[in-house]
């Protein structure tokens, strides 16, 4: 069936490692199965291949397999893992060997193995004489473990058939699918979390992958079923869970929704507090592209460290990945899920992909090891977390690749030989020229210059309408900066117009938007820039006291109750980390009711204060960077003041620049920053 141009005699007997007299005599059987399900053998020049009704092929597949009349050994110490945490008493080792077709001895040796599991989870296993074994878990880690395993033995193509297009569970498909690990659940339920989950408008689960999408439906449709049961997570299960991360507010206002739903549909006459904030943990643990980065529970701290793991793994591998803004984007919902997910952990499933990854990018997967350990010292990544975040680096090495191939124009007056010293110099130190043309004057007019992301001119050229830089033969230091510098700004354009090229068909059938929707984001940034300002502010005894002067000195038309604004603004320092390491800046962002615009002001204090940076160490205040926004905004103004926040970590260049620029030095920044961006 996989081999759908036939297969010789010869390649099933090598496959099989069987004789080809035997191949010959299956065969012959073969087709009265095969009849049964409307398809027969057909034998070609190629050899024999399968036809058929490909509906019909796809049946027989999908009853391959499934078929479970022979477990594998994995799949029995999942089946017995399940079992043990679901019997609510002492079970026979001779009733688990019955139940699994196995000896007892072979169930003796499979507990041996799954003991190293159920450690990691605090679950011990119980022998009593005459009675049998039993295993003691919290609900918690019974659910974890449960609903992991069902998902790890679970095909996310044939888990996602069971539904049709009305998100309503095919009875016929669940009763024909052989899976021992589906029996474990309620069709029931299943069908009422699915149906809720894929309709749910209030957060973007359409945006999730398949795999972390049919786990969190499985462990709802788990959770009901055992809520049902009466079997309810404990308080000090989740303390336990949240005692270093809490969950996210916003997390368990979907919990709670969904829930609540789900209880009404089901019978479910009460759901626990403790029940709502542990689904909220799984719910926290959801890979969810960043919608923007200025939001109250926007993890400030987090993108930083994200910034700077890119930045180190750039410096490492010679490669500018700092470029990408989708790298970062993916990276920050994928590490920020991962914390998250590490709060209360599904069992790790080993992934055959995931290891070629490792072998195939070897060098970046060791480099991103060692640099995750050192940005993220206080926790420690799962062997497929590593591994995931090794795809997205290597995905953006691919995506960009085209895009880090530079061709360069040298125009010289003095001779080849001089033009090749230059030619030399620049391949030497600039590794993404790949393409480097000669040119001496007399031979411009027949050259297209638009093939060109760099022209170098040993001499002035006057007159010369393209943009070119005058350098010296040898390139000094200086002029190696200067190219440096411009080349980053080339490769970034490069990146940009690479990835909207790739959107070209989406933009299409966007291009209802409006010329009004622009000039509103046009007038936005507009005002945001008028209002721009570096001031200095007078000593005070207390940042207390210098915040709610800020606030106070700010006119009313940007907001009209400084007190609240400053109390917010204090209150966000002392929950989270402000301060940028290496720099005396702190970044303060609020977003309340009484703020009518949106603002952006740099503040330098005439006394430094002391304060806790994103490293966790102390640090000397003496720039606030004040970001402060309306609630509720609309997605142009979290758009604009995400761009800006975004923008001050982004690179070393960027940070110096807000830690020591002037007025004017930043007002340009800002300029060039949105002209790039609405480009």
């Amino acid at each position: 069936m996989n081999q759908r141009n036939g297969v010789t005699i010869k390649y099933l007997a090598n496959r099989l490692n069987v004789s080809t007299r035997t191949i010959y005599r299956e065969i012959s059987s073969l087709e009265s199965t095969l009849a049964q399900y409307q398809l027969r053998l057909q034998k070609e020049d190629d050899g024999y291949f399968i036809q058929g009704n490909p509906k019909f092929i796809e049946e027989l597949q999908a009853e391959i397999y499934n078929a479970s009349d022979e477990l594998t050994t994995k799949k029995r110490q999942s089946l017995l893992m399940i079992s043990l945490l679901l019997e609510s008493s002492e079970i026979k080792m001779e009733s688990l060997a019955y139940d699994l077709k196995v000896s007892v001895g072979t169930i003796q040796q499979d507990l041996q193995a799954i003991e190293e599991i159920f450690k990691e989870y605090d679950i011990q296993i119980k022998r009593k004489k005459a009675r049998g074994i039993k295993a003691k878990a919290s609900e918690s880690s019974l659910r974890l473990i449960v609903s992991g395993l069902i998902a790890s033995e679970l095909n996310e193509y044939n888990f996602f058939k069971l539904f049709d297009q009305n998100n309503l569970l095919q009875k016929k498909v669940m009763n024909k699918n052989k899976n021992p690990f589906l029996k474990v659940l309620d069709p029931a339920a299943l069908e009422i979390v699915y149906k809720l989950v894929k309709q749910y408008e209030e957060f973007q689960f359409e945006e999730v992958n398949d795999t972390q999408l049919q786990s969190l439906i499985l462990f709802i449709t788990f959770s009901i079923k055992r809520i049902k049961e009466n079997q309810l997570v404990a308080l000090k299960e989740i303390n336990k869970h949240t005692e270093e991360l809490k969950v996210r507010e916003r997390s368990e206002s979907i919990s709670r929704a969904l829930l609540t739903e789900i209880s009404a549909q089901y019978g479910l006459s009460h759901i626990p507090l403790e029940e709502v904030v542990f689904l909220a943990l799984q719910i926290d643990g959801l890979n969810v592209p960043l919608r923007d980065e200025f939001s109250d529970d926007y993890d400030l701290q987090l993108s930083f460290q994200v910034r700077e793991l890119i930045r180190s793994v750039s410096e490492e591998m010679q490669v500018q990945f700092y470029q990408d803004e989708t790298l970062f984007k993916d990276l920050f919902a994928h590490i920020s899920a991962a914390i998250q997910r590490n709060k209360a952990p599904m069992p790790e499933v080993n992934n055959p992909l995931l290891e070629k990854v490792h072998k195939e990018y070897e060098d970046l997967s060791l480099t991103i090891e060692d640099k995750l350990s050192k940005e993220f010292p206080n926790f420690e990544f799962q062997f497929n977390e590593l591994l995931y975040v090794v795809i997205h680096f290597a995905s953006a090495y691919e995506r960009n690749s085209s895009a880090q191939l530079l061709n360069v124009l040298i125009i010289c007056s003095s001779g080849m030989g001089t033009a090749k010293i230059l030619e030399s110099r620049l391949r030497k130190n600039i590794p993404e020229v790949t393409n480097v043309d000669v040119s001496r004057i007399s031979q411009l007019h027949q050259l297209s210059y638009e093939k060109y992301d760099l022209i170098l001119s040993t001499i002035f050229l006057q007159g010369f309408e393209e943009e070119y830089k005058v350098v010296t033969p040898l390139l000094m230091e200086d002029e190696l900066k200067s190219i440096r510098t411009y080349i980053d700004q080339v490769l970034r354009k490069k990146v940009r117009e690479l990835r909207n090229s790739n959107r070209n068909i989406l933009r299409q059938s966007d291009n209802h938007q409006s010329f009004q929707d622009l000039y509103v984001k046009i007038v936005s940034v507009n005002r945001l820039l008028e209002s721009f300002d570096l001031k200095v502010m007078p000593q005070y005894k207390s940042l207390k006291e210098t915040l709610y002067q800020i606030c106070l000195s700010l006119p009313n038309s940007i907001l009209e109750d400084p007190q609240a604004v400053a109390q917010k603004l204090e209150k966000r320092m002392n929950t989270a980390p402000i301060g940028i390491p290496n720099t005396g800046l702190g970044l303060f962002h609020c977003i309340h009711k009484t703020i009518k615009e949106p603002y952006f002001s740099v503040v330098d204090l005439s006394q430094s204060f002391e304060i806790v940076n994103m490293e966790q160490k102390k640090m000397k205040l003496n720039r606030i960077l004040l970001l402060l926004a309306p609630d509720p905004m609309d997605t142009s103004i979290q758009d604009m003041m995400g761009t800006i926040s975004a923008s001050i970590v982004e690179s070393d260049a960027n940070l110096h620049l807000f830690n020591n620029g002037s007025k004017e030095q930043i007002e340009y920044h800002l300029n060039q920053l949105f002209l790039e961006k609405m480009n």
